[in-house]
Formats: C-alpha cells, structure tokens, sequence
C-alpha cells in the first residue's frame, strides 16, 4: 500500500536524490583518495606494466610517435579507471535505495519543530534501521549491474562474495552512501515531510466538547497526505451493499502502535468502533449517519495510551453503499 499518490512519490524521489547523489559522489572521490594515500590501490595497477610494451601495429604506425609513460602514471590511470568504474554503478544504485529509504524516512517521523536535545540520538535509533534496509539492497543490484557494463567480457555470474566486487564496488559504495544520508536526514525528514503545511483547524470530539481534535479533509486521506501529528493515513472506497456503510482499518507492516477509527452520530453516539488489536470491520445503516456524524482516527501516544487525534465529517466522505478502507502507512 503505497504511503503516496505516485505523482507525490516521483517527486520526492527526484528532490531526495539531487540531494544524495553529488553528497555521495564526493564522499566516493574521499575514499578512493585515502584508499590511494594509504596504498590500497585497485589490483589492476599491478598487473598494469610498468614499461615499454611489444604490441602489434598497423604499417603507417611511426615509431617515433611512441610515448612511454612512468609507474606513476599508469597508477593514476589505474586509479582514475577504478573510480569511474563505481562512480558508472553508483547511479543506479542510488535510485534503488530511494523509494525504501522515503518509506523508512516516512516511519522515522517528521523533524521535530523545536529544539530537542536528544536529536541525536534519534538519528543515530535511525541507523541500525538504515543499514538492515540498504546493504541488502546495494548486494542485490551490483552483480546485475556489474554483469551488464562488462557485458559479454563477464563469462560467469558475478557473486557478492567475490573480493575485488567487495573491494572495488560494496565496499567504497556502501562507505560514501551510509555517511551521506545520516548527515542529509534533517533536509531528507524536510523534503519528505513537507516544510509547508496548511493551517491547523480543530473541532470538538464528538461527545466530549472539552476536547479539540485536528479536523481533516477527505482530500487528505485519499491522497494520503501527511498529517499534522506525522500520520499518513490512506484512504481507498470500494462498493458496499445499497443502504449499508462499512468501515475496515488496516496498518503497515512496520507499524507497532494501536490505531483506531470510531464512527458517531449526529447525536454524538458512538454506532462502531475498529481498532487494529480487535474487530478491524464493521457494517451500520447509512441513515443513521445521514444527518450528521463524524469519523474519530484514534492512535497510542505516549505510554500507550489511546486517544483521538482527527476528525472527519461522515458527510464529507458521501458514505451510503461505501465501504471505507483506512490504511494507516506511518505515524
């Protein structure tokens, strides 16, 4: 279930790599610098000669146009070649790690608008998460890439147990993407969060008028948009039988924490309640939401415990003979 209309989804795909790839790029360019400095360097400058060479050339070839080059040279070579052999494999992994990493940026929360002091350890919460989600990814595409920019000169499958795969490629890649992405996760949390939101409006809970809830539209659950609280929250109709109204919560796999959806009346009386940890359906007579009611989305906060967060209007969402479908993606 996606946690965004797929125009939504694109764009910030697009934002978040132009904000990762040239971060990553440098970060690539560092490594292989220490790894020169510190003498690692690729294997194929060993093998490279170090002198003059017999070669076969065509008749006109002039001797005298032959130019040898110094050690040192060919390890520049060698090491150039080496970078742009990665960098070539870098992009598309990249854009493989994207549409996972929005979806865990998504469950990570959006940034917090006041200063707190233990940012960063919640950044640092964030990791372990990150590393279980792109290095199984980074393994899974290389050898394909790998595969096809050598190739018919690749005879045999590439393995991502191979050395030089992990030197060459797992290694420097995985070094400059993990670092680049834990330094970007404010303007990562931004992008995918959205810096701009509409103002808040609140209304009373139905049935208990001390209580103000955040009062949400039908466009921002059907095109799961991110709510005040961080929820995505989406919203799909399918046909119910004529005269009945039917209410179905589901929640995404990463999803830990107890959702619930009440339905009441005009007269503030409650007609059903779903939650995730119970009766996740019910089924009512659409009159008795007809001339009035509203849709209460509850959640766990802190310490667990369950209170109501946003309010809908049943009018808004035109329920008889619907069956609403509330997937909550992320809190």
């Amino acid at each position: 279930m996606p946690s965004y209309i797929a125009e939504e989804q694109r764009g910030t795909e697009a934002r978040i790599l132009n904000v990762l790839f040239p971060t990553i790029l440098q970060g690539l360019q560092l490594t292989h610098q220490a790894a020169e400095q510190f003498g690692a360097r690729p294997q194929q400058a060993q093998q490279l000669p170090m002198g003059p060479r017999m070669e076969h050339r065509p008749m006109e070839y002039l001797p005298q146009q032959q130019r040898h080059l110094m050690p040192e040279t060919y390890n520049q070579l060698a090491g150039d070649r080496s970078f742009l052999d990665v960098a070539a494999v870098l992009m598309p992994v990249v854009q493989a790690i994207i549409p996972p990493l929005v979806e865990q940026l998504l469950s990570f929360g959006p940034p917090k608008s006041d200063t707190d002091q233990n940012e960063e350890d919640r950044f640092l919460q964030f990791v372990p998460q990150l590393i279980g989600t792109v290095t199984p990814i980074i393994m899974q595409v290389l050898p394909g890439l790998l595969q096809t920019m050598h190739g018919a000169r690749a005879q045999h499958p590439v393995r991502v147990t191979d050395r030089e795969l992990n030197q060459r490629y797992f290694g420097p890649i995985l070094q400059a993407t993990l670092p680049a992405i834990v330094s970007q996760l404010p303007e990562l949390l931004a992008i995918v969060h959205g810096d701009q939101r509409a103002p808040v409006r609140f209304e009373r809970m139905p049935g208990r008028g001390l209580i103000q809830l955040i009062r949400i539209s039908r466009n921002d659950l059907v095109n799961a948009h991110r709510l005040r609280d961080g929820d995505v929250v989406y919203l799909t109709e399918t046909p119910a039988p004529p005269g009945t109204t039917e209410i179905r919560i589901s929640m995404a796999p990463h999803g830990l924490w107890w959702k619930g959806i009440q339905v009441t009346d005009d007269s503030d009386r409650q007609i059903c309640f779903v939650e995730t940890e119970g009766e996740t359906y019910a089924s009512f007579d659409s009159r008795s939401v007809q001339t009035g009611g509203s849709i209460v989305l509850w959640k766990a906060k802190m310490f667990g415990i369950h209170t109501p967060m946003y309010v809908i209007p049943t009018g808004d969402l035109s329920p008889d003979a619907k069956c609403f479908n509330f997937h909550w993606a992320a809190d």
